[in-house]
């Protein structure tokens, strides 16, 4: 049986019906939990702002890594490890990178099995042109935040991903 919105349940309790979400309860959320959520919605947001330029946040993350490496030369494994992927999905996001134009490979001269992976031009041309984007992003983040709020904030989230990388 079917009861409308304010009907109790065969009399017995105070169920008012089904509820389309319930309401956080930010106190008892495990932090975690927020860390996942809060990802996510950075995940979500990036996709959205990425779709016009055929990209993910995924291969953005890639990108990021390659630039934030510097002039040295990076391999696929390295990727793995700075953004904790496996070694296929990140050769995957490098072939994706590769048929946009936006990475190359360059053999390793002391390694044949492996290669480096390296930004092209029309890569360091939308990075540069995106980072404004970033900025903004960044700002939006920790809008209402003191200077000394987003450097104690900083300084916590490096704490906490050195705590965890410990387990």
């Amino acid at each position: 049986m079917i009861r409308k919105r304010g009907e109790k349940c065969m009399g017995e309790c105070d169920h008012q019906g089904p509820k389309r979400f319930r309401e956080r309860n930010p106190e008892m959320e495990p932090i975690g939990h927020k860390f996942k959520m809060i990802a996510e919605k950075i995940h979500k947001h990036q996709d959205e702002a990425l779709k016009k330029d055929d990209l993910t946040f995924s291969q953005m993350s890639v990108l990021l890594c390659i630039l934030f490496h510097g002039e040295e030369p990076i391999t696929t494994g390295e990727i793995c490890g700075i953004l904790q992927i496996t070694h296929p999905s990140a050769v995957g996001l490098i072939n994706r990178l590769e048929e946009k134009k936006m990475v190359e490979r360059i053999p390793n001269p002391n390694d044949s099995r492996s290669s480096y992976i390296k930004l092209t031009g029309k890569a360091c041309e939308f990075l540069q042109k995106n980072r404004k984007y970033n900025v903004e992003m960044d700002h939006e983040t920790v809008k209402g935040f003191s200077d000394d709020e987003i450097k104690l904030l900083r300084s916590f989230l490096d704490r906490i991903y050195l705590n965890i990388e410990k387990f």
